[in-house]
């Protein structure tokens, strides 16, 4: 009976060992598919954190400088919109909306930059492309009082 018993303990053990490394390496490969999928959404995430940043600091960028040419901003000769061509000539207007408007499209893909006043109360606003964060464009925009 002793006999028999070692006799029939090695076949059915065949292959359990093999099994459970199959199992182990199944589960280690898992594993690391899921942290290289977070890894992927972090780096997405922090690119569209780092654009919203930018956008913040050319917004309010854009909203010192209408403090330092006040009564231009008040007159409405700093308003634009999204789309509105970059202007040209020689005068500190000219040159301040187009040093902005040219850091905006650097920092920001497909940045485009808007500016509209009603008296002392101006809004700056940047539109970009977040699709690298799978997400729509997106607009930054603030409201201050110069």
């Amino acid at each position: 009976m002793r006999g028999a018993l070692q006799a029939l303990a090695p076949s059915r053990q065949r292959g359990v060992g093999m099994i459970e490394v199959l199992i182990a390496i199944v589960v280690v490969a898992l594993g690391v598919l899921a942290i290289i999928r977070m890894q992927t959404n972090m780096v997405r995430t922090n690119q569209s954190a780092l654009m919203r940043s930018q956008a913040t600091l050319l917004v309010y960028d854009m909203t010192d400088r209408l403090r330092v040419d006040r009564q231009s901003a008040i007159d409405g000769l700093y308003n634009r919109g999204f789309d509105d061509a970059v202007p040209g000539g020689g005068t500190l207007l000219a040159n301040e909306t187009a040093e902005w408007l040219a850091r905006v499209a650097e920092y920001l893909p497909q940045g485009a930059g808007a500016i509209a006043s009603n008296g002392n109360l101006v809004t700056v606003s940047v539109r970009w492309d977040d699709s690298r964060g799978e997400q729509p464009a997106q607009v930054f925009s603030t409201s201050a009082e110069i």
